[in-house]
């Protein structure tokens, strides 16, 4: 039998439009009232499990929302276009990028690097590029 917190760790972690019931019907389905449930998804404990089960959940969409992003900047949406270069830039802090075994060029690096740096006139930037 699954314990109720561990339910109520697994919702929370969940966003809250992908939630099946209210706070309401899982405390009347599983037997506890809203007190309960409230004091125990606050509980520093269960907090650190929310946050690891969240991060989980976040690390098995982000392959498909990487891909979905890769295609709207690659369809010319300059918002995703910003997006994506930024993680790019952000992920080339911590890892060594690599294209076909060998580095990527300077350039890409640098426009990444550019973009991260100067995020707030990044769309700027691209739009004088096209004039």
């Amino acid at each position: 039998m699954v314990d109720w917190v561990d339910e109520m760790i697994i919702r929370e972690a969940t966003p809250k439009t992908l939630r099946k019931e209210t706070v309401e019907e899982f405390c009347k389905l599983h037997g506890i009232s809203d007190a309960t449930y409230y004091n125990h998804s606050s509980r520093e404990d269960n907090q650190k499990k929310i946050v690891k089960v969240a991060v989980t959940l976040v690390k098995k969409s982000l392959p498909e929302v990487l891909e979905k992003l890769r295609e709207k900047a690659e369809g010319g949406d300059m918002k995703a276009v910003d997006m994506f270069l930024n993680y790019v830039a952000e992920l080339s802090k911590n890892l060594d990028i690599k294209s076909d075994g060998k580095a990527l060029p300077q350039p890409i690096v640098s426009l990444s690097n550019d973009i991260l740096r100067n995020n707030s006139n990044s769309e700027d930037t691209i739009t004088n590029q096209e004039d």
